[in-house]
């Protein structure tokens, strides 16, 4: 949800919404607020004139999704690149060019220079590799804990943004508990078992889907994609150091 939107503020809503949408080039628009009304407001339609009044609820002040691929020299071929691949031809599907990014990475020391220059354009990190309990493997340099992340990108200037991973047990709280306490992760959401990259891929294809092109909440969207998975409950969301979702959470979290 979008709180204390303001006319002509910019605004991503989902293409179902509109008339025509279907027609629509990507299945988020992009538009401006023409008029405010309690929880809802009126956008701008592809024609120029007002939409019916929507719920604040199903828009988005601003979306960008980057592609994290934690390169390992072994498996890039065969596992990390088709992965990464095929996820960027997904959101590519959901957002114009100029508001993804698909970034390989082998080292710690590439990602903190990447970060500094490039994080405050994204909303939404997806971390592609391979990983453990105890943390995400790179190529150089080896398995990196959560530690190694919460020291190396804790103090930079950094909005909060959703991190989904898609590498295998770092939804565990060894990692998952330290990871998502760091300042700019909003929540983090990542398998809690060994996942295949099939599995992985179609996981992160109904949560974008639930979040985005229906405008669900972060934990809404987890529930509906974790729930669609042949193995249920195969991912968990993490919030702060605490479990909000998935196999072990409270059932009453939300």
């Amino acid at each position: 949800m979008a709180r204390n939107l303001e006319v002509n503020e910019r605004v991503w809503v989902p293409s179902y919404l509109l008339p025509g949408g279907a027609r629509l080039p990507y299945a988020i628009f992009q538009t401006k607020v023409v008029e405010r009304l309690s929880r809802r407001v009126r956008v701008q339609l592809p024609n120029g004139e007002s939409s019916t009044p929507l719920s604040t609820s199903k828009v988005h002040r601003d979306i960008a999704i980057c592609l994290l691929s934690v390169g390992d020299f072994s498996t890039e071929d065969n596992l990390i690149a088709p992965l990464s691949k095929s996820a960027l031809q997904y959101c590519r599907l959901l957002l114009p060019d100029d508001h993804i990014a698909s970034v390989r990475i082998r080292a710690m020391g590439e990602l903190v220079q990447w970060w500094i220059r490039n994080q405050a354009a994204y909303t939404h990190i997806i971390l592609i590799g391979h990983g453990t309990r105890t943390g995400i493997t790179f190529g150089v340099g080896g398995e990196r804990s959560a530690e190694h992340f919460q020291r190396r990108l804790t103090g930079l200037d950094a909005r909060s943004k959703i991190f989904v991973s898609l590498c295998c047990e770092t939804g565990r709280a060894p990692f998952a508990s330290r990871f998502s306490a760091i300042p700019s992760c909003e929540s983090l959401i990542a398998p809690f078992q060994a996942v295949h990259g099939a599995t992985a891929l179609r996981f992160l294809q109904a949560f974008l889907a639930a979040h985005l092109l229906q405008a669900e909440s972060t934990t809404v969207a987890f529930k509906s994609a974790n729930s669609a998975l042949p193995a249920r409950d195969c991912f968990r969301l993490w919030r702060r150091s605490q479990l909000v979702a998935g196999k072990g959470a409270i059932k009453t979290a939300r």
